[in-house]
């Protein structure tokens, strides 16, 4: 007697472990998702310390590395509809930062997105100067490292 149940037990535990070969091997992260079809677009952010207004355009300072600042200068003509510049205003405690999209390596577009309250301390004004205008006759953004 026994023996029939020592036998019956085991062969319910073999039966039981079949099903366990048969499923599909999950992801090891369950919240995980799959990329059906991953843009040709790498986009690059910036922080923003400083935005300057100018009537050519704006003259953006960000940080680069810990304690070293950079300025890059989009032309008011980005700006456009279908240009490549964008400028997005929000107050959200984020703002302001900066994203440059590369495709296949090559400057796309930038996105601007800044304080919607031109009083706050990250807007300001720059000043005219004899080379400004020289400044803002770019064809692309190169970011500093």
């Amino acid at each position: 007697m026994k023996r029939i149940l020592i036998a019956s037990i085991l062969i319910a535990m073999a039966l039981a472990a079949f099903p366990a070969f048969s499923q599909e091997a999950k992801p090891a992260d369950p919240l995980a998702t799959q990329i059906k079809s991953p843009s040709d677009m790498y986009p690059f952010r910036l922080d923003v310390v400083k935005v300057f207004q100018h009537s050519l355009g704006f003259r953006v300072v960000y940080r680069v590395g810990q304690a070293d600042f950079a300025d890059a200068y989009i032309p008011i003509e980005w700006f456009k509809a279908g240009g490549k510049a964008e400028l997005i205003r929000s107050n959200d405690p984020s703002h302001p930062y900066m994203v440059i999209y590369y495709r296949e390596g090559k400057f796309s577009h930038v996105r601007l997105f800044v304080k919607d309250f031109p009083k706050d301390p990250s807007w300001g004004i720059l000043e005219p100067g004899p080379d400004v205008a020289s400044k803002f006759k770019v064809e692309e953004i190169v970011p500093k490292f």
